[in-house]
C-alpha cells in the first residue's frame, strides 16, 4: 500500500466514497480505506431511499442532486410508491413516499468503485489505527495524508483522534431479511411493546423484506425485541445484524485541524426517521469538493463546515428537534395514539419525513 497520499478518507460507506469520489475526481490522490474485507457486508440498514422529488423537497437548498441522483436502475430492487404508519392499537394511516428499496451491499460497491474509476485507490481489510497530525497509522502501515475524511460511522476513532465530539445520542438498530412477498409499501409499527421510543419497519424487495426496529429507551435488547416482533408477524429472519444510528443532530463542530467528518460520524442523518444515505451522499459530495478546493486552491478547509449546514443543516437541526419532541409522545402509547389519530397520514409523513419543515417549505415556495 502507498505511504503518501493527498487524501485518505476512512470508511467506504456512501459518505466515504462519494467524498473519495469527488476528491480524486479533481486530480487528488486519494486513498480510500475500510476495515471490512468486502466492501457492504455486513448490510446495518433500512436499505431504503426517497425519491429525487422526495429529496428535493425535503432539502431544499441540497446541491448537486442531479449528480448524485436517481441512481443506476440496475441497483434499484423495489420501487416505493406509498408508506403505512401502524398505531400500537392497530391503527393504519397511509402516506404518499415514492422512492426505492436497494441492496445496501450492492450499492455501497457501486459507490466505492465509482470512486476508484475516478482515480481513487480502495484498500479494504485495511482499518484505521489512530492519527498525530498528517501520520496516519493503519494495520497495513503508516500513511502520510495532507487531509484526513473521517467516515467511520457513528462510533469514529478518527474523529475521537482530532479530539471531536461524536453524536451524543445514538439509537440501537437491528435488521434482518425476511422472505416473502411484501408488496410494495413500506410499513412503520410504532408501540412501546414492538419498538419502545423509535418503531419497526418491514421495506420490501424482491422475494424479501428488510425487517427491523430502531429504538429511544434502553432496556429490553433490540435482539429480543426483533425476535418478538418476527415471531407475532410468523417471520423467520436471516441475516441479523445490530448497530447504532445518531439521532441527535449534527456534531458541534465537523472540521478540526487537518480532519473532517462526514456521514454518520458527523451525525448526518435525519433524526426523525433515522435515514441517512441521501444525507452522507450530499454532504459526501461537499466534503470531497472541499478538499480539493482546499488542496488544489488555498480555500480553507472551514469552507466545508459553512457549505454543508447552508446544504441542509437547518433541515437536520429541525428534525432532531422534532425527533425531541415526539420522544414524550413516544413514550407513551395512549399518548402515541391519539397523536396519530390526530396528525392523519399526511401529519404523520410532515413529523417523520419532513422534520416538521413542509409547510414552512411550502409557505416559502
Amino acid at each position: 500500500m502507498q505511504d503518501r497520499c493527498d487524501v485518505i478518507v476512512v470508511g467506504a460507506g456512501p459518505a466515504g466514497s462519494t467524498a473519495a469520489r469527488y476528491a480524486a475526481k479533481s486530480g487528488l490522490d486519494v486513498l480510500l480505506i475500510d476495515k471490512r474485507r468486502v466492501i457492504g457486508v455486513p448490510v446495518c440498514c433500512g436499505e431504503f431511499n426517497a425519491s429525487v422529488a422526495i429529496l428535493a423537497s425535503v432539502l431544499p437548498n441540497a446541491p448537486g442532486l442531479d449528480e448524485l441522483f436517481p441512481i443506476d436502475s440496475r441497483l434499484i430492487r423495489r420501487e416505493i410508491r406509498e408508506a403505512v404508519a401502524v398505531s400500537p392499537g392497530g391503527r393504519e394511516y397511509e402516506f404518499e413516499l415514492p422512492g426505492y428499496t436497494v441492496d445496501r451491499d450492492v450499492f455501497d460497491r457501486h459507490l466505492a468503485d465509482a470512486a476508484v474509476r475516478e482515480g481513487a485507490v480502495l484498500s479494504p481489510d485495511t482499518k484505521f489505527l489512530g492519527r498525530e497530525g498528517g501520520r496516519v497509522t493503519t494495520s497495513r502501515g503508516d500513511i502520510e495524508a495532507r487531509v484526513v475524511v473521517a467516515a467511520d460511522g457513528p462510533l469514529s476513532r478518527v474523529c475521537r483522534s482530532a479530539g471531536m465530539e461524536r453524536s451524543a445520542v445514538l439509537a440501537p438498530a437491528i435488521t434482518c431479511r425476511v422472505d416473502g412477498e411484501f408488496g410494495d409499501r413500506l410499513k412503520f409499527f410504532f408501540g412501546n411493546r414492538i419498538a419502545p421510543g423509535g418503531y419497526a419497519w418491514v421495506f420490501p424487495k424482491p422475494g424479501c423484506a428488510n425487517v427491523g426496529l430502531g429504538v429511544q429507551k434502553r432496556g429490553t435488547p433490540v435482539p429480543v425485541l426483533l425476535r418478538s416482533f418476527l415471531a407475532s408477524n410468523g417471520f423467520s429472519a436471516r441475516d441479523v445484524q445490530a448497530g447504532f444510528v445518531p439521532v441527535s443532530g449534527p456534531i458541534r463542530e465537523t472540521v478540526r485541524g487537518n480532519v473532517l467528518a462526514v456521514g454518520d460520524a458527523a451525525g448526518h442523518v435525519v433524526a426523525s426517521n433515522g435515514g441517512g444515505i441521501a444525507t452522507a451522499m450530499i454532504c459526501g459530495r461537499l466534503a470531497g469538493l472541499a478538499v480539493a478546493d482546499h488542496l488544489l486552491r488555498g480555500e480553507p478547509l472551514a469552507a466545508y463546515e459553512r457549505e454543508w449546514r447552508s446544504a441542509i443543516g437547518r433541515e437536520l437541526l429541525a428534525a432532531a428537534r422534532t425527533k425531541r419532541l415526539a420522544d414524550r409522545v413516544l413514550g407513551s402509547d395512549f399518548l402515541l395514539e391519539r397523536t396519530m389519530r390526530l396528525l392523519g397520514g399526511r401529519g404523520i409523513a410532515d413529523v417523520v419525513i419532513y422534520g416538521g419543515l413542509r409547510k414552512a417549505h411550502a409557505l416559502r415556495e
